[in-house]
């Protein structure tokens, strides 16, 4: 049976848990569908040789919904979702493979990146470096129409906590890139995030932090908040994704150690 998710995406696009794919409404169209496998994702997980659902997520890239497309493209931006399946990859939470993101040469500042959940719960997963020494990891819960905003410059996975499918809608930079190979040579992120929601460090990391817990985000100045579709509201208030660099204080105020 299909799960109506136009009401907390802001566009009408349906989920199929059990095929773990979307069907958008009229005129809404995508990039051709990418499916995560197991195999990718082995060499970073702490049990390398775990079972696990062989289909992890299925990703759409470059969704574009009529009278919103062309204005995100305008800013320098896209909308892409991700579906996940649920269960565990050995003592671990089913989860991506996580990434860092580019920065421009002229700023040197990362590209951001804005999820907003649509069904399921989920841990977003965030470290302030791609290297063995992190000096700061936060991680957010998140559910139906809960917003986590990515700082720039740090390197995130997402987790599916729950034990029904997981979707979320993305904006992202169209000039980013996702940088993969930092967290490869670590085998993850800092933490391992169990299937019972623990963390537990990751020994080949010289510096792991105690991770700090942060409610999902909201920005109001930016239209960010629970129940605010992204693609709902005024989009150049998404620019913060693409031109990072003009909100330092935004930044500052996402990873300060009272938010």
């Amino acid at each position: 049976m299909l799960i109506d998710l136009s009401e907390v995406a802001g566009f009408p696009v349906e989920l199929d848990p059990s095929s773990l794919t979307l069907a958008f409404g009229a005129g809404v169209t995508t990039a051709p569908v990418t499916v995560r496998r197991l195999d990718e994702v082995r060499s970073l997980l702490r049990e390398p040789g775990a079972a696990g659902p062989d289909h992890r997520y299925t990703i759409y890239m470059d969704i574009r919904v009529p009278g919103r497309a062309e204005a995100l493209r305008s800013l320098g931006l896209g909308y892409g979702a991700v579906v996940y399946n649920h269960g565990a990859l050995g003592g671990e939470a089913l989860r991506s493979q996580g990434h860092v993101h580019s920065a421009p040469a002229p700023t040197g500042i990362a590209y951001s990146e804005i999820y907003e959940f649509w069904h399921g719960r989920g841990l977003v997963y965030m470290q302030d470096s791609a290297t063995a020494s992190v000096t700061d990891v936060i991680v957010v819960e998140a559910g139906p129409g809960d917003k986590v905003v990515i700082p720039p410059g740090w390197a995130h996975a997402t987790v599916n906590l729950g034990d029904s499918p997981m979707a979320f809608g993305a904006v992202y930079a169209l000039e980013a890139q996702l940088l993969y190979e930092p967290l490869r040579k670590l085998q993850g992120t800092a933490h391992y995030v169990l299937a019972d929601g623990t963390l537990e460090p990751n020994p080949r990391y010289r510096r792991v932090p105690e991770a700090r817990r942060q409610g999902p985000h909201e920005i109001l100045g930016h239209g960010i908040g629970r129940g605010r579709p992204a693609l709902s509201g005024e989009l150049s208030r998404l620019d913060l994704v693409s031109r990072p660099e003009r909100y330092p204080d935004v930044w500052k105020r996402l990873v300060a150690r009272s938010a």
